[in-house]
Parts: structure tokens; C-alpha cells; sequence
């Protein structure tokens, strides 16, 4: 037994208040078409008719993924009843428990998105999270390009050809939305729908706290609607759907972040293809993904019409 599978064991232990009698990965760890399960060894615990998850962070994500923040960001879900229970923490060495849901309790996927209730609890449960009290960290998404971009490039990672425009055009972005100032509120800033659980009655939990800080509100609508619509005027009904109305230029704005939220993750499946040992996971795939989506938005006269009328 390796030393983190003991440590793992015997944090769940604890929660459970008996040794595991079963410990083992409650899905498969994919990095594409879907980004799940890659931060961490996540292990399902049971003993008698109790169960856990225990999250144990990777040492390979810790570029992007740092354990006490997302941990603390955890409790606060919990907390607000947007989260799983947190159930023991060990920040040191990156590993946290959870309550394991019951039965009629999934993760959610893209045939959710086009569920009205759904999306609404979605929602429900992200201003939920907002509202709560402050994270101990802010962060700007375009401060974090920046950082991404400069680590691609020191590790020889394998970007797109046409990284330094999407570089550009989201570096103007952030300056433009930089200089128009905005609130700090704490955000999931995970638009994943693999990163939600649905259960009985439409209702709907948060997991995954990797990247969640005081940040703009509009970034994590932004990620929202990239990853919820295909199509603009659907994207616009769904900002509708978040705020209660409609504003053309805040709209921009978070279409603006859901670009950046792709360069982000792009780089991110990028610096991971070229620095994990984990080889069997497609990286390089997913960051292809969503560099795709984003060359799509990036090129051509669409995103100059986005920066200029984008508040």
C-alpha cells in the first residue's frame, strides 16, 4: 500500500469511525472529452452502512490547484448549502472528506443543460455561494493567463497557433474590464457541468473548489454560459435567465470571461500534457477542446465588437 492510500485510509477512517471496508475510485478518471477527477485521487470509503469521499490532491496540479484554498472554499460551500458536508481536513498533505450522497444523487453532464429547473437550481446554487461570506483569496482570471502563459512557455508546452492572438485579445479584455473596475464576491469559477451533483427533486450541489476565489461575478457567469450554450442568442437568454435582465454590455463582459475561461483551461490541458507523468490521460486533447471553442470567438470581427461594447 503506497503512503498516500494510507494517509487516505486513515483520514477516511476517522470519518467514519472505523476502518474502510471498501476504498475504491467511484468513477473513471478521464482528462477528455470531460475534465474529471484530475486534481486528485478521489476514493469512495464505506464501513457498515456509512460512507465518504476523500479528495487527496495530485502533486502534478499544483500549479493551478492548491489544496488549502480549494478546501477552505469547500467549507464554505457547506457551509451556505451549496456544497457536500466536509467531513476532516488535512490541508498539509491535501486531503479532505466529504459526506458521500445517497441514492438518487449523480453527477451532472451536458444532456443537463437544456433542463429549465435545472439550470435554475444551477444558479440557485452558485449566487448561493456568493453570498456567503469572503474567501481568504482573490484572484483575477487574466492575472492567472498571464502566469499560465509564461509557465507554457517555460516548459516547452505544446500551445496553438494561434496562442499569441488569443493572448492579445484576452489581455485587452482584462484591461478594458480592469480599468471599469468591478465587486469581488466569492465564486465557484467552474463552469463544468461534470462539477455538479444533481439529486432528488432537481436539486443541486457544487463539488470541485480547485480555482474558487473573490473574484467577479460576471467571470462566473461567463464560464456558466460557455459551457451551458452553444449559440449566442441561447447565451443570451441564458443571461437573462441568471441576472433577471437582459444588459448588452455586461452580457459582453461575461461572454469576455467565458472566452478567457477557454485560454485558461487551454493552457492548463497544455502545461499538463507536457509535465504529467500520468500519460494516459489526453491533456493535450482537452486543451484542443477548448482552444477550438475559443479560436471560433477570437478571430475576426466578432471579438472587436465584444471589446467595444463589453462594460
Amino acid at each position: 500500500m503506497s503512503d498516500r492510500e494510507t494517509e487516505a485510509r486513515a483520514i477516511a477512517g476517522k470519518a467514519l469511525g472505523a476502518a474502510p471496508e471498501d476504498f475504491a475510485s467511484p468513477f473513471t478518471v478521464l482528462a477528455s472529452p470531460a475534465w474529471r477527477g484530475i486534481e486528485s485521487d478521489i476514493r469512495r470509503a464505506s464501513a457498515g452502512d456509512r460512507a465518504v469521499i476523500v479528495k487527496h490532491y495530485l502533486p502534478d496540479t499544483a500549479f493551478y490547484a492548491d489544496p488549502a484554498r480549494a478546501i477552505e472554499a469547500a467549507h464554505h460551500a457547506a457551509a451556505v448549502g451549496a456544497g457536500p458536508k466536509v467531513l476532516g481536513d488535512d490541508a498539509a498533505r491535501g486531503l479532505v472528506v466529504f459526506e458521500a450522497l445517497g441514492d438518487g444523487w449523480r453527477c451532472g453532464g451536458l444532456q443537463d443543460v437544456v433542463v429549465p429547473e435545472l439550470r435554475r437550481a444551477v444558479i440557485a446554487a452558485k449566487k448561493a455561494f456568493q453570498n456567503g461570506p469572503k474567501l481568504n483569496r482573490d484572484a483575477s482570471i487574466f492575472a492567472e493567463i498571464r502566469e499560465l502563459a509564461a509557465l507554457a512557455a517555460q516548459k516547452g508546452a505544446r500551445g496553438h497557433r494561434h496562442l499569441d492572438t488569443f493572448l492579445a485579445v484576452i489581455g485587452e479584455a482584462g484591461a478594458k474590464i480592469e480599468a471599469a473596475g468591478f465587486d469581488l464576491k466569492p465564486c465557484h469559477r467552474d463552469g463544468n457541468s461534470a462539477n455538479l451533483m444533481i439529486g432528488p427533486d432537481n436539486r443541486v450541489l457544487l463539488v470541485d473548489f480547485d480555482l474558487s476565489a473573490n473574484a467577479d461575478p460576471y467571470e462566473e457567469l461567463g464560464c456558466w454560459l460557455i459551457e451551458f450554450f452553444d449559440c449566442e442568442p441561447e447565451a443570451r437568454a441564458g443571461f437573462e435567465e441568471w441576472e433577471g435582465r437582459f444588459d448588452e454590455g455586461l452580457f459582453q463582459r461575461a461572454m469576455l470571461y467565458g472566452m478567457a475561461d477557454d485560454l485558461r483551461w487551454g493552457l492548463i490541458g497544455s502545461i499538463l500534457a507536457a509535465t504529467s507523468p500520468r500519460r494516459s490521460l489526453e491533456f493535450a486533447k482537452y486543451a484542443s477542446w477548448r482552444f477550438m471553442r475559443l479560436e471560433t470567438m477570437a478571430l475576426g470581427a466578432q471579438a472587436a465588437d465584444r471589446l467595444r461594447r463589453a462594460v
